[in-house]
């Protein structure tokens, strides 16, 4: 079997300790097919803490990955990723699906490069290493492996293990033997050591790192009396801290060099941790600070490396250096002048290329970084200069890529400007990853309503460009700022369905598709699809502990579903045509469905048995509704009938008959006494259900009767008809009070004010209008759309309407006053929205699949 690929695994080090017994207990733990991550911590007698650093937790995992064993078992690649402190997870994320195959990839969302990841790992065999993980989130970035793949953690924090739900490798110190046997690899002795070899291996605490700096000197000429002079004098203000025997080791080998040496190491506290930096820039900031010649500064490294005071990896002059993170912590606590050292390297580069930084070279370094030290040179208002010059972002997604220029935004954080153009370039990333010759289009489209002289500048810099591409002269794309937090694609066709889980983290979606989908909206992460159903689905149902969700679809079925672990836990099979309600018992026990194939269902969802079938009708059942006490189910179908039945038996209590032609739809009065059927005869009727009695009928209309609603009071009746119209009733008499006209086609849907005093209600004429159900008085219409309306809501306090049309808008209006008061316009027809009930975020889903969430700003007192 052909050994994986290594893709960003680094070398073992120079003088490697094979730790088998480590080495094997870990391969055990990762070849097994567990489908649980493994992480690798650190554990100290001297300390007690997890995660010791300096213990040899990326070595081991060096291993492992190199291990013959595991290059057959993980064939299609193994993948290491060293994340750190300040990790570009975007970044990473894109080298990942590059690495994948996905070769132009370039993300801007967390949530979707999650998704795109998880479908290139799909049917894949691989190992994920993450090395030195600090925070819990960057390795949930990440997390997106299948069965036959394994993800590999090396972290200091024990609570990531408990996070990842992971099986944990605890790494120890080495001990005596094996601290010794890493002494006389460094040494080239084999003999048996002097006792105080011994202590000095007690000194170094058993940590490789420690070990491998004194076991260099000592092999250039250190005595090992000496030695452990040296590091029982050493003078350290960190001498308690818990890494305190590495650093002794770090100070007394950094005093045993020459001063030049000792003073060019320590300038290598400005470069940022888990950063390989190219030789030529080390050579670049010591030639040019020292004044040095070039051979003398590679000569320099490599006695660094010599020393194990760095790593080098590649051959010079183009060797990639790297520092443990425990230098890099002793180096900036040794030096003053940290800020200046910046200012030093920054010279460096702008005294050979004074055109200004985007006239820069790309040497693999200084394009990702110069961000990071202007900030850390005090230079912060040439960095907001440098991100509001054209030519520097046009240069660096060049040279780089579109992640890159977003993450240099993310140093100055404050500034309104630079969040704009990050806005900006953030709305376009999925264009400009593809044409980046686009970049001044995007811009202008984007920024040029904003007033602000920083940006109008770097516009005019835009319009100037010489690059081919078409320059908007409006604003005419969606501008930073405003209500859209983000689309959430993935559904491949129309969105029919969608429920919110009662903590309002997540939303699921129920799409012509064929799935559902689970979605962690505020990160725009599509967590999971669920799929198994053929056919389009039709409505869902969360369960009232919110740990499971049904699923009614046109392929005859429902399913059960647990949406936090995507698992599909039974199929109710037993329809033979299409499935168009659900709804839930209130004990939560069972599930009744109503049908294209003329019957209602019951089910004990929680085991998929099939309890009873209510037959009777003869055509679609098109509603249902459960009684208050929640005993009975009355439908309401296309053969003109609604029907009550006992669901715990079976039995049809009686059929409600007088209608002429289908009934559309039903509800229930408050009290649950009656119920109230609309009707394409034109109608609507009141029922005793419990008798089968019909009380009375509503006759005014002229057409279908299309929807019905009752007043929060449950005194009045008010129906929407294909006739325009919409008629307000007394319940009690049948007399008609009202009749709202003003509409020029027919009326689709109605909304009631919390207060039950208004009504709004909707049309194909495009408007909306609100009546005074107490008057008859149409207070305002809503208008100014090129399409009908497609959906209608109103938000918790009653204050505002919410509605979608079929000409891509979205909008929020005072219902009192008819003041349009936030719009939104997408790229699709939107179909439905829903308000949650805080009244602020909005989520709305259109033709094309897509869902929007949008959060109304200043509406709040």
């Amino acid at each position: 079997m052909p050994l994986a690929k290594l893709s960003g695994v680094p070398l073992l080090p120079t003088n490697y300790l094979l730790r088998l017994n480590e080495l094997e207990a870990l391969k055990g733990k990762v070849l097994a097919q567990t489908n649980q991550q493994v992480v690798v911590t650190g554990r100290s007698r001297q300390v007690g803490v997890q995660g010791m650093g300096g213990i040899g937790k990326t070595v081991l995992a060096t291993a492992l990955a190199r291990d013959e064993e595991v290059r057959k078992a993980f064939s299609d690649g193994v993948f290491w990723i060293t994340v750190g402190q300040t990790p570009q997870i975007l970044t990473w994320q894109s080298y990942l699906a590059q690495a994948l195959g996905d070769k132009q990839t370039a993300f801007t969302e967390i949530g979707l490069a999650k998704a795109r990841l998880q479908e290139l790992f799909a049917d894949k065999a691989c190992l994920l290493i993450l090395d030195d993980i600090w925070r819990l989130d960057d390795a949930k970035a990440f997390d997106v492996l299948e069965e036959r793949c394994q993800m590999l953690v090396t972290t200091r924090d024990a609570a990531i293990v408990t996070g990842l739900e992971g099986k944990e490798h605890p790494l120890g110190v080495l001990d005596e033997p094996q601290a010794l046997a890493l002494l006389a690899n460094w040494v080239n002795q084999r003999e048996e050591f002097p006792t105080t070899a011994k202590e000095v291996a007690r000194e170094c605490g058993y940590l490789p790192l420690a070990l491998s700096l004194t076991g260099a000197m000592v092999r250039d000429g250190t005595s090992w009396e000496d030695l452990l002079d040296a590091l029982k004098e050493a003078e350290l203000e960190s001498i308690e801290h818990d890494y305190g025997s590495i650093l002794k080791s770090i100070k007394i080998s950094i005093d045993a060099l020459p001063p030049q040496e000792a003073q060019n190491y320590l300038e290598l506290a400005v470069f940022p941790d888990d950063t390989p930096v190219p030789e030529a820039v080390i050579v670049k900031i010591w030639t040019h600070s020292n004044r040095l010649k070039e051979r003398n500064a590679r000569q320099i490294l490599t006695n660094l490396e010599r020393k194990a005071l760095l790593r080098t990896t590649g051959k010079s002059p183009e060797r990639q250096v790297e520092l443990h993170d425990l230098q890099y912590l002793y180096l900036r606590g040794a030096v003053s002048n940290l800020s200046e050292l910046h200012s030093r390297l920054l010279n460096a580069y702008s005294e050979k290329y004074p055109s200004g930084w985007h006239s820069l070279p790309n040497d693999g370094y200084i394009w990702q970084n110069l961000a990071y030290h202007l900030q850390a040179g005090g230079r912060e208002t040439e960095l907001q200069q440098l991100l509001c010059d054209f030519r520097w972002l046009q240069a660096k997604l060049e040279n780089i890529n579109i992640n890159a220029l977003l993450a240099d935004y993310d140093f100055l954080p404050k500034d309104e400007n630079l969040q704009l153009i990050q806005g900006a370039l953030q709305l376009s990333g999925h264009i400009l990853n593809q044409d980046k010759q686009q970049l001044p289009g995007q811009l202008l489209g984007r920024l040029l309503g904003f007033k602000n002289t920083e940006i109008q500048r770097l516009l005019t810099q835009a319009q100037q460009c010489k690059t081919r591409c078409l320059l908007p002269q409006i604003a005419s794309l969606t501008p930073p700022g405003g209500p859209l937090v983000r689309t959430l694609a993935g559904h491949s066709n129309s969105v029919i369905a969608l429920t919110l889980t009662a903590d309002g983290k997540y939303v699921i979606s129920a799409s012509a598709d064929n799935t559902l989908k689970v979605w962690d909206w505020q990160t725009g992460q599509e967590l999971r699809t669920l799929a198994g159903h053929s056919d389009r689905v039709n409505a869902v149902a969360l369960t009232p502990d919110g740990k499971y969700v049904i699923s009614a679809c046109y392929d005859n079925t429902l399913k059960v579903w647990n949406w936090q672990t995507g698992q599909e836990l039974r199929t109710l099979a037993g329809h033979s045509d299409r499935v168009s309600a659900v709804a839930l018992t209130p004990d939560c026990k069972y599930v009744i469905s109503a049908s294209f194939d003329n019957t209602l269902k019951v089910w004990n969802w929680q085991t998929g048995e099939q309890l009873r079938t209510l037959a009777g009708h003869s055509y679609w059942v098109n509603a249902l509704t459960l009684t208050a006490d929640g005993k009975y189910v009355i439908s309401a179908s296309r053969d003109n009938t609604l029907k009550v039945w006992d669901w715990q038996t079976g039995q049809q209590l009686r059929t409600l008959e007088g209608h002429s032609d289908w009934v559309n739809a039903l509800t229930l009065t408050a009290d649950g006494k009656y119920v109230i059927s609309a009707s394409s005869d034109y109608t609507l009727k009141v029922w005793n259900w419990q008798t089968g009695e019909q009380l009375r009928t509503l006759a005014g209309h002229s057409n279908s009767v299309n929807a019905v609603a009752l007043t929060p009071d449950g005194k009045y009746v008010i129906s929407a008809s294909s006739d325009y119209t919409l008629k307000v009733w007394d319940l009690q008499t049948g007399e008609q009070l009202l009749t709202l006209e003003g509409h020029s086609d027919w009326v689709s849907a109605v909304a009631l004010t919390p207060d039950g005093k208004y009504v709004i209600f909707v049309s194909f004429d495009y408007t909306l209008k609100v009546w005074d159900l107490q008057t008859g008085e149409q207070l305002c219409t809503l208008a100014g759309h090129s399409n009908s309306v497609s959906a209608l809501t109103l938000t918790a306090d009653g204050k505002y309407v919410i509605y979608a049309f079929h000409d891509k808008t979205l909008k929020v209006s005072n219902w009192q006053t008819g003041e349009v008061i936030a719009s939104f316009a997408g790229e699709s027809p939107i179909y439905r929205c829903a308000v949650a009930p805080d009244g602020v975020r909005v989520v709305a889903w259109d033709e094309s699949g897509g869902m929007h969430f949008l959060r109304l700003q200043g509406t709040k007192e």
